[in-house]
């Protein structure tokens, strides 16, 4: 329907004004940080390749990921800023250290490798990186979400077993303050040592609570939290099969779920179900279509609303617009319009555009022909004076279909403002539908282009 698009139309460039809540994801980042040649203190084994690992597998599910190995505080500090930057403004982040960790007066830190051998506590809160200190940057730079991950020791300054880590006060780490939209694991619980290996044949490169760590991040349909309390379950399970203590603390604050992958999550027969997507507030796109048509002087335009929203919040506003613009337009000899049932938007067959506006098309850049993947819709808002954008990517084959996608971040006169995104994947099951929800990385980004490839693409 010619009416319905223009309503789409008009919902791309004005919804800031309707203060749409739509669920705003991300720029994915995250922050991996591996210690193992401390300079003063016990040296450990296994950290930086549990840090590597992990950095491996964030890139493969689309995390720009920034991984150091063996640094000192100085470069700690400067990389957890760098990190935060990055997420500013509504991002996602994960930060992930591997290393030694001590508590200091009910306060957690993290030991960078220059650190000389404690002598007070004054000499290891000076030295060390607050564990505190980055939860309140990262609060002030209101990320969306963050997780930190922190396979750290939780004991002795000194190692007390061969295989294990242990730094810091006896009584162990304590309690993180979490605040809103952050989760923080620790590898293990208070007055308990993170396992390196599972005794001396146990030639695995990664330490146990890693490798229980790296396949959580990478299964489609399973919500972040849900993947720690596995990673909680198992880890605690095979440190009891060799009569060790060890269950990794989750501290989580969140007000819904971030998926590493999204997808169908599996049943119990391992098979996909439904598909696991961030969802769109109900009631704020009906308020960004009212606002849309609210001054409109054509019938369809109410038509359209009631058809959608027979019962909604301006119902009955609109049926007294509509009788009110029939009857104007029945006086000027025009019959009312009837309006056809709405129909979903297909962005790969766009209709015909007014000349007073861009189409929604012209947002979308393929890099050659999509064969079974189209952009089924496509909306954007500003809020906090960020651009918003949600996208549905529809699989219209019976075979899943691996999608890689960018934005690129524009000013009015399409001039870039931000640098070029790294590729990230998305993976469309068949006959099924995904979203993808981003805010733009700046203030300076008023417009944008979605860049599409698929490995299935018909070369132009």
């Amino acid at each position: 329907m010619r009416r319905l698009f223009l309503i789409v139309i008009s919902l791309i460039f004005a919804l800031a004004a309707a203060g749409n809540a739509l669920a705003a994801a991300e720029r994915r980042v995250a922050l991996v940080i591996g210690n193992n040649d401390y300079q003063n203190i016990t040296k450990l084994e296994k950290a930086v390749n549990d840090a590597n690992s992990v950095a491996r597998e964030l890139k493969k599910i689309g995390f720009e990921v920034t991984a150091y190995n063996n640094i000192g505080q100085k470069k700690m500090n400067l990389a957890v800023n760098e990190f935060v930057q990055k997420i500013s403004g509504g991002g996602i982040g994960i930060f992930f250290f591997a290393g030694h960790g001590l508590q200091v007066n009910n306060q957690n830190f993290l030991v960078p490798i220059d650190m000389d051998s404690p002598r007070s506590e004054n000499d290891l809160a000076d030295q060390a990186v607050s564990v505190l200190a980055i939860q309140d940057k990262i609060a002030d730079a209101k990320a969306k979400f963050t997780l930190l991950v922190l396979d750290a020791c939780r004991d002795n300054p000194l190692p007390k077993k061969s295989g294990t880590r242990s730094i810091g006060a006896t009584r162990g780490l304590a309690p993180p303050q979490a605040p809103n939209g952050q989760v923080v694991l620790y590898s293990a619980g208070a007055n308990q040592q993170a396992l390196d290996k599972l005794g001396d044949n146990d030639n695995n490169p990664n330490g146990l609570f890693t490798r229980e760590f790296l396949p959580s991040i990478t299964q489609p349909g399973i919500s972040a939290t849900d993947a720690m309390r596995r990673v909680r379950s198992t880890v605690t399970q095979k440190a009891k099969s060799v009569g060790h203590d060890q269950q990794p603390a989750l501290y989580e604050q969140t007000d819904g779920d971030f998926y590493f992958v999204a997808g169908p999550a599996p049943n119990a027969t391992g098979k996909p179900t439904t598909t696991v997507v961030q969802t769109v507030d109900p009631k704020a796109v009906e308020l960004a279509f009212w606002d849309s048509i609210k001054n409109s002087n054509t019938p369809d335009d109410f038509s359209d609303y009631l058809s959608k929203y027979p019962d909604g919040q301006f119902s009955a506003l609109a049926k007294r617009r509509l009788g009110a613009t029939n009857s104007t337009a029945t006086r000027g000899g025009d019959s009312p319009a009837t309006a056809p049932a709405p129909t979903q938007l297909a962005l790969s067959q766009p209709r015909p555009v007014p000349e007073t506006g861009p189409s929604i098309a012209s947002k979308i850049e393929e890099l050659g022909k999509m064969v079974s993947l189209t952009v089924s819709d496509l909306r954007a808002t500003r809020r906090d004076n960020l651009l918003r954008i949600q996208v549905e990517i529809t699989n219209t084959s019976s075979s899943n279909q691996q999608l890689y996608y960018r934005f690129k971040w524009l000013d009015r006169d399409g001039f870039s403002v931000w640098d070029d995104e790294p590729w990230k994947p998305l993976l469309v099951y068949g006959q099924q539908k995904q979203l993808i929800n981003v805010v733009g990385p700046t203030f300076k980004a008023t417009d944008f282009r979605l860049i599409l490839q698929s490995p299935n693409n018909i070369s132009n």
